[in-house]
């Protein structure tokens, strides 16, 4: 007893810590999202409104396309060397281009060349966060005791989603606290250059995190993969197939409902930034609080009935959000979003350990890189991008609400077709 004891404060230690690093990784990358409206004005001003925003926003979907390259090249470090190894290197390569964007000049006093800059930063985050998420959910689930894999798993998510919040949180601060032209002319840059502390947080990481004994176990009874990209396309072509189907909801979804949703409702709804980065943030806030009750949900009834329930729940929010956030009413917008919100964090708390569950040891990062990483960045990455050209080309506000629905519909296809994975053991 003694000696369980001393070695779950590790554990403890490792997940806290590993935690905080995933919020500033994430608060770096979400930036972009939030001030998509400013920065399209600062380094697309060239152009008309609409193609400044469509531009920021092929910038956007640019960068995840770039964000699978990254996760297969740390994936496959994590599957061979280690999951603490890869999500350092994670940690550390976010922070120098986020600190670069905060004091990169605009089109303004360099011209183009401050376009192509940004353009350069922002795929140099997306190599980076890549490989975040197959690292840090392989290591936790495999950290976790037998029964709390969701639990353990959803602090990968929960990081995720707390770096988003705290991403919305600080520009909605900034953006209310100083007025129009101020922001534009330098405000902007104080949330990238808050950035900085992710460099501190790797620091820390060196020292606290450490590996967990399923791949030590792998690597000293020397049947780790030699090349886990190729085996799992050969071995496990079906688990990736599946992880990726069932990733389009809650690509599209988290996009549409906590990204685009501020340019949406500035652009068609008449809201002011600082109201609607305050809503956002009121909205993200509460389903983060809630995703370690969504997985540990699932630890106790099983992870296909959560993803069954929340794909089907956001088919019918796809229908309502973009029409309600182009209206009048305040309440129904706070209503509509927190639905698409809860929706997806009852998927999301099951989804997340459903993913390391589907895999084997040697190949887990590689996987989960392969499946959920790459369907991010088709589908997650595109969605700004997507909605955008769909209300320029069809003249209809609701088109990207139906584009919601059709993929919602096909993840929960996806999802009716899987076994049970909750009783599954890891190693």
């Amino acid at each position: 007893m003694p000696n369980t004891q001393k070695s779950a404060l590790p554990h403890k230690k490792t997940i806290l810590a590993s935690t905080l690093a995933i919020i500033l990784e994430w608060y770096d990358f979400s930036l972009f999202g939030f001030y998509a409206i400013i920065l399209s004005k600062l380094f697309f001003p060239f152009a008309s409104e609409t193609i400044a925003i469509l531009s920021t926003f092929m910038i956007f979907a640019l960068s995840f396309l770039f964000r699978p390259l990254g996760s297969l090249i740390i994936g496959s470090i994590g599957d061979r060397f280690g999951r603490k190894n890869a999500f350092i290197l994670t940690v550390i390569l976010m922070t120098f281009p986020t600190v670069l964007i905060g004091l990169l000049p605009t089109y303004a006093s360099i011209g183009i060349s401050a376009t192509v800059l940004l353009i350069v930063l922002r795929i140099a985050q997306a190599l980076s966060v890549g490989g975040e998420r197959s690292a840090t959910l392989s290591l936790f689930t495999e950290l976790a005791p037998p029964n709390l894999k969701g639990l353990y798993g959803s602090m990968s998510l929960f990081g995720t989603t707390t770096g988003i919040l705290l991403a919305s949180a600080v520009c909605g601060l900034v953006s209310s606290s100083m007025s129009q032209q101020d922001l534009m002319s330098w405000g902007w840059r104080i949330p990238f250059l808050l950035g900085a502390l992710t460099g501190i947080a790797a620091l820390f990481l060196r020292k606290i995190i450490e590996e967990s004994d399923i791949f030590t176990n792998l690597i000293e009874s020397g049947k780790a993969s030699k090349s886990p990209i190729k085996e799992s396309l050969t071995k496990y072509w079906r688990p990736v197939l599946v992880v990726l189907s069932a990733t389009i909801m809650f690509a599209v979804s988290f996009y549409f409902i906590f990204v685009y949703i501020i340019t949406f409702g500035i652009r068609f709804g008449g809201m002011p930034l600082s109201q609607i980065l305050n809503i956002n943030t009121i909205n993200l806030g509460i389903i983060t609080l809630l995703i370690p009750l969504s997985a540990y949900l699932s630890d106790r009834v099983g992870r296909k009935p959560s993803l069954v329930v929340g794909c089907a729940g956001m088919v019918v929010v796809g229908v309502l959000l973009f029409k309600t956030f182009a209206g009048d009413n305040l309440t129904q917008k706070i209503i509509v979003q927190l639905a698409g919100g809860l929706s997806m964090v009852l998927f999301a708390g099951a989804f997340a350990p459903f993913m390391a569950e589907s895999f084997p040891t040697k190949v887990r990062m590689s996987g989960i890189s392969l499946g959920n990483v790459i369907g991010f960045s088709i589908f997650g990455g595109s969605a700004p991008l997507v909605a955008s050209y769909l209300i320029s080309s069809t003249g209809n506000v609701n088109a990207p609400g139906y584009y919601l629905s059709i993929a919602s519909a096909v993840s929960l296809m996806a999802v009716l077709t899987i076994k049970e994975t909750y009783k599954n053991n890891l190693s």
